[in-house]
This record gives C-alpha cells, sequence and structure tokens, in this order.
C-alpha cells in the first residue's frame, strides 16, 4: 500500500526495472522513450472513468478509452494493482494516461516525480499490449519537459473538467500543444471555445467527449453524441 513519498519512489523504481526487462529505454532524466507503436491511432466513440468502465452506457467497450480523470484517492490504488488488473484493461480499446494531481505551485522535484510515475504506469500498460493515449496534464511551465520523451504526432488527451476557461490572452495551452506536435487531441469535459478556436489555428483536430456525469444527467448514448 502506499502510503508515503518512499512507497511511491519504490514503486516507480519497481515499473522502472520491469520496462527496462521488457526492452525500454529510457532518457537520461529517467522517462521511458516508447515506439510510436503502443499508442492508439484511431480516434474513440466513447471516453468514461476506470471506475465506470462497466456502465451500461458503454455499449461497445471495444471503441470505448478508459481515462482517470478522477480523483487521487481512486487513482492511487490503480498503480498498486497494475499487474492483476491488465486483463481488465484489455476488454477495452486503450487506456489514457494517469491523471494523479500536479500542479503548478508544487515543488518543482514533485511535479517531475507525479509526471514520471504517470508515465511509467502508462508504460506498464503499453508493453502489456494495451494501446495507450499519453495526457497533457503538466504543472508548472517548466515541468511541460517531462512531456519531451514521448513521441511527435500521436493522438493525446486532456481533461477540462473542472478547469477554468481558457483566456484569449493565455498561450501557454497552445504552446504545450505545439511543443508536442499534437496529431490529435481528445477533450475529456466541458467545451471551451476559446480554447478550440486557437486549436483550429494551428490546424490541431480536436474532439471533445461529454464527461460520464453530464452523459448520465442526459440519459443519452454515445452513438446520439459522436
Amino acid at each position: 500500500m502506499i502510503k508515503n513519498i518512499v512507497d511511491l519512489c519504490m514503486l516507480g523504481d519497481y515499473y522502472t526495472d520491469y520496462l527496462k526487462f521488457n526492452g525500454i529505454e529510457f532518457n537520461k532524466r529517467g522517462f521511458p522513450l516508447l515506439p510510436k507503436k503502443y499508442f492508439l491511432d484511431e480516434t474513440p466513440q466513447l471516453i468514461v472513468p476506470y471506475t465506470n468502465r462497466n456502465s451500461k452506457k458503454v455499449i461497445n467497450p471495444k471503441k470505448t478509452l478508459i481515462c482517470f480523470f478522477a480523483p487521487d484517492k481512486q487513482l492511487y490504488p490503480r498503480l498498486e494493482k497494475v499487474f492483476l488488473e491488465i486483463d481488465e484493461y484489455k476488454k477495452f480499446m486503450g487506456v489514457i494516461g494517469l491523471d494523479i494531481t500536479v500542479t503548478w505551485d508544487m515543488d518543482e522535484e514533485w511535479q517531475d516525480c507525479i509526471m514520471l510515475i504517470n508515465q511509467l504506469f502508462m508504460s506498464v500498460l503499453a508493453v502489456n499490449g494495451i494501446k495507450i493515449v499519453p495526457n497533457l496534464r503538466t504543472g508548472g511551465w517548466n515541468s511541460h519537459k517531462n512531456l519531451n520523451a514521448l513521441p511527435k504526432r500521436i493522438i493525446w488527451a486532456t481533461s477540462f473538467l473542472g478547469c477554468s476557461r481558457e483566456e484569449t490572452y493565455d498561450m501557454a495551452f497552445l504552446s504545450k500543444v505545439m511543443d508536442c506536435k499534437i496529431k490529435e487531441l481528445l477533450i475529456y469535459g466541458k467545451k471551451d471555445t476559446v480554447a478550440s478556436d486557437k486549436l483550429s489555428l494551428i490546424g490541431v483536430k480536436h474532439k471533445y467527449f461529454m464527461d460520464y456525469h453530464t452523459l448520465c444527467k442526459r440519459n443519452i448514448h454515445h452513438e446520439k453524441i459522436i
């Protein structure tokens, strides 16, 4: 059980050893260098959180992407049980990278640690035959470098759920998208027209997916919203 920072770091070391044993190389900062073959290359019909994967809203699991846009208390158990839950993930189209909280006001070293853990978890899924989609979440500006180990021109995902609206003058989000050279961006949560306009301006294909709670409130199926 993860009780403190030491436990989390030890788990990260275990993941790293496991990935190296499975042929994955790492950059100088310790982030995994995954080949493009591990990443999902088609657009899903639906995105649902792991805890709602068995919902009746999930009509076709093989066209459904699992996400982890949820409170951290629901995510840490996934770290501990990743090898026990591999078969569960394989039922679905793929999995979006873990979203354990990282914010601009955290110590930079802690931001780096959390982002590394998120990517290591995603990489463990990848080497077990599960298609993955990296998560665009970062903390402060300096944490953007933690995304550099990931391939260019692939599909990424992000969540606008609970986020403030994008400001017209703020180019931070757009800069991050351009740095990653994103092929397509899957956006989970509320629609942000300012963000959409910016993505369209630089020619980035993007698609919004209604969050699970809104989907349930509106009592509709994914075929009607995609």
